[in-house]
């Protein structure tokens, strides 16, 4: 018996070693260096340029949820340990708050680095092989199955995602989970199913508000599909009853969790995206056949290809139609608030969508990711449906080298249609020796790096955001930092008060008294106990003025440099 069973797992465990070592493939700078290198690029210069990459706000969330949760026992759903002395609201950040949860243990075990990257490497992992479940269930062979994990979780946009590190947009693993789990509940009719169902939205959503939006794409035609189609009795089909707990499984933790928070946040001054703006971040439809050097905005080649090739074939099958129809109604929300032919400017549904999203959502290019997955449904189940057909034309021998042949050439095809051969970009941060001693004072006072650099999803007021990379070794409050959202008061302070825009190099210092007795009532009213300056960040003029501003502060005393940076200390009164 356990033979049989050791048997029947081999070939699921023979599936996962396929996808490890395809990641491995994929991010193998980043798996070569797991311990120290970060994901994406980010050049420490003095330049206004917006850095690449933003590993730095997610590797600081995952620590910021463990810090809060486990050090200082408060709710990691706001925070004044960035963008100090202001109190943020998380809520409608870009948080992962799931990530920093799971992740707390490992951290400790690990190291940040390390855990971080790890979390990476599984995401891709859990996105193919969930996908393959999923397809499995729905096609006879498994070979195509293989195939359809790979199309899902290695696209170019989920390698451009990974190379600029962001977590949130990366847990791609809970759309085809949700639909797994709803096979489930219409297999079992069991409200268990449907509780873990529920529970399941509510975790992609503690995970990332677009993971639920794009689940719920998906997963609303196909309940509907599957109610109205599956050939049960009336009498054994699922009714309203697991729906509403299903439902209710996802809303009652959600009034907890995070939707009260976000309700409050956005209650906030946040600054609106405007709609024409929109536009930029759209997926531009001649990206379909001719794909984009940025990978955000590509699905490759060989997936429109396909189901144009699928299109041809698909005739009056209903669960075919069911996805190519959810992929093209994704791609249309992809296309974004309008599309100009010639002289005439037509409206796209995308427009509505925004104004129900309270004008924040910003980049409808990422409606391609449900849309890839439906569309890698429909390509799955025709070539499956192709399979059959050539079983039944040719000897069992035949066939299996015939399958086996194909399918190793379209997985062949899609690793260099999605790029995966590339180098992956990776940063190795310096490991400053300055901030590991700060990392000895427990005292609660703030560290004031220079530049200041505040940014969020609208505005970059500074530079030197990415600073806060340093913040889970030192763990004081900083004045820097990077959240998707904050109110126009909080931007609009650090640009337009004199000392603070002079420290985001935003316009010129004050004269000499104004500034000293600026600086010092800083020091005073925000408890800063440190300052750093960072020479390598600023331009030979400034770090001169800058230097000067801080050696006359009677109120600071320099203690030591390391590299491009200089450690100021606060005087004991």
């Amino acid at each position: 018996m356990i033979a049989n069973r050791f048997k029947s797992i081999v070939p699921a465990i023979i599936i996962f070693l396929v996808y490890v070592i395809v990641t491995v493939i994929a991010l193998n700078n980043l798996v070569a260096h797991i311990n120290t290198a970060m994901p994406g690029t980010v050049n420490l210069q003095a330049s206004d340029q917006i850095q690449p990459a933003e590993f730095d706000i997610f590797y600081w969330n995952v620590w910021w949820v463990r810090h809060a949760v486990f050090d200082l026992h408060v709710s990691p759903l706001y925070t004044n340990f960035i963008v100090y002395p202001f109190a943020s609201p998380l809520a409608g950040h870009t948080l992962a708050l799931l990530w920093g949860l799971i992740s707390a243990p490992f951290q400790s075990v690990w190291g940040l680095i390390t855990t971080y990257n790890l979390i990476i490497i599984v995401c891709f992992v859990a996105a193919a092989m969930l996908m393959f479940a999923f397809v499995r269930r729905h096609v006879t062979q498994r070979g195509v199955a293989v195939l359809a994990g790979l199309m899902f979780a290695f696209t170019p946009a989920m390698i451009h995602r990974a190379s600029v590190g962001h977590l949130d947009k990366l847990s791609i693993l809970w759309l085809p989970l949700i639909l797994l789990l709803w096979d489930k509940v219409i297999e079992s009719r069991r409200w268990t199913w449907a509780i873990v169902l529920g529970s399941a939205l509510w975790f992609s959503w503690l995970t990332d508000f677009q993971q639920t939006m794009w689940a719920l794409l998906l997963l609303v035609p196909y309940v509907i599909y599957t109610l109205t189609h599956r050939p049960l009795p009336q009498s054994e089909r699922v009714g309203l009853k697991v729906v509403l707990i299903a439902l209710a499984a996802f809303i009652i933790p959600s009034l907890f969790a995070p939707l009260p928070q976000l309700i409050e946040a956005n209650r906030l001054n946040y600054p609106p995206a405007r709609l024409e703006d929109t536009a930029a971040f759209a997926f531009p439809i001649q990206n379909f056949f001719d794909p984009s050097a940025s990978g955000d905005f590509s699905i490759g080649l060989l997936l429109p290809i396909g189901t144009l090739l699928s299109l041809l074939f698909i005739r009056r099958a209903g669960r075919r139609w069911l996805w190519f129809l959810i992929g093209l109604g994704c791609f249309v929300l992809a296309l974004g608030p309008f599309i100009d032919i010639g002289s005439t400017r037509i409206p796209l549904p995308y427009t509505l969508l925004h104004l129900l999203l309270g004008n924040q959502y910003r980049t409808p290019v990422r409606f391609a990711t449900p849309g890839v997955f439906a569309w890698i449904m429909f390509i799955a189940l025709t070539l499956d449906g192709f399979f059959v057909w050539l079983n039944q034309r040719t000897l069992h021998s035949a066939t299996r080298m015939t399958h086996s042949l194909l399918l190793m050439t379209a997985l062949a095809l899609f690793v260099f249609d999605y790029h995966l051969l590339q180098p992956f970009p990776i940063t190795v941060m310096p490991d400053y020796q300055i901030y590991h001693t700060l990392a000895g004072d427990t005292s609660n006072t703030t560290v004031l790096e220079l530049p200041i650099g505040v940014r969020t999803g609208f505005a970059l007021i500074g530079r030197g955001e990415y600073l806060q990379y340093y913040q889970p070794i030192h763990q004081h409050p900083i004045p820097s930092g990077y959240l998707s959202r904050l109110p126009n008061e909080v931007t609009d302070y650090f640009y337009f008060d004199p000392l603070l825009g002079a420290l985001t190099v935003s316009r010129a210092l004050p004269p000499q008294s104004e500034v000293d007795a600026e600086l010092m009532q800083l020091i005073h009213e925000w408890n800063i106990g440190y300052v750093i300056l960072h020479r390598d960040l600023l331009e030979p003029g400034r770090v001169k003025s800058f230097g000067d501003l801080l050696n006359r502060q009677a109120a600071l005393e320099k203690v030591g440099e390391e590299g491009p940076l200089i450690l100021y200390r606060a005087k004991t009164p």
